[in-house]
């Protein structure tokens, strides 16, 4: 008689297969849920970056640089002091904007003068004027050239014309600049600029809707990449 042999199976010809088609469900549940978060989330484009750093003298008199403010999200504008066109405008929105997130962490508001005769106790008191108080925003001046190009090259913002004296609205009224605000995420993309002083109601009301939930978008992507890195051993 031929004895027969039973072989033994090995666990791993039985677990192996459902181990492979578990891992894959669990890969498809998570794409699947990525998927939908990327449908659900709205994907703001990236205009430039904020590659290079500048130094600046804030309205406390004090020497502040761009990398000091490296990983928080930047809200800007151009202004100046004596503006008789409509930095009042857009500094009023911003002081809005200001009052309902300027306690978020990681957020830096930025206003950059575009006159370089603007002093840092000229700019003090405006922002005194205003009520604004804290480090989170900042009234900064600079060499002339130097934040014209910066603002230009890596914000995007559009190029300053400086108005000839014959065409002038008064001795104050020296220069044409964007009166848009600027958006930069944390990693120095610029993600968005917004008329958010535009002189049409409906434009000025869906701008500012828009840079509030564009920055709510920011922030969770703030918050997601810190606790990624966090995260890590």
């Amino acid at each position: 008689m031929t004895e027969e042999v039973k072989k033994s199976i090995h666990p791993l010809t039985i677990w192996g297969p459902i181990i492979v088609i578990v891992c894959g469900l669990v890969i498809f549940w998570n794409y699947m849920v990525k998927l939908k978060h990327d449908r659900d989330t709205p994907r703001l484009p990236i205009l430039s970056r904020l590659e290079k750093n500048l130094i600046l003298t804030e309205r406390s008199g004090k020497q502040v640089e761009l990398k000091d403010i490296k990983g928080k999200i930047i809200v800007a504008c151009w202004v100046f002091t004596r503006c008789p066109r409509g930095c009042a405008g857009v500094v009023s929105e911003l002081l809005s904007l200001y009052k309902e997130i300027g306690d978020e962490e990681g957020i830096q508001f930025i206003s950059f003068s575009v006159d370089p005769d603007d002093t840092a106790e000229q700019l003090s008191k405006f922002a005194e004027n205003l009520n604004i108080k804290g480090d989170n925003w900042w009234f900064v001046s600079g060499v002339r050239d130097e934040v014209r190009t910066y603002m230009t090259r890596y914000f995007g913002f559009m190029d300053v014309q400086d108005i000839p004296e014959k065409d002038r609205l008064s001795p104050d009224d020296k220069f044409l600049h964007d009166m848009k605000v600027g958006l930069a995420d944390h990693q120095g993309h610029v993600r968005g600029f917004y008329d958010i002083a535009s002189y049409d109601p409906e434009f000025k009301e869906f701008w500012k809707e828009k840079i509030r939930k564009d920055i709510k978008t920011l922030l969770k992507d703030r918050a997601e990449a810190i606790e990624i890195k966090n995260s890590k051993p």
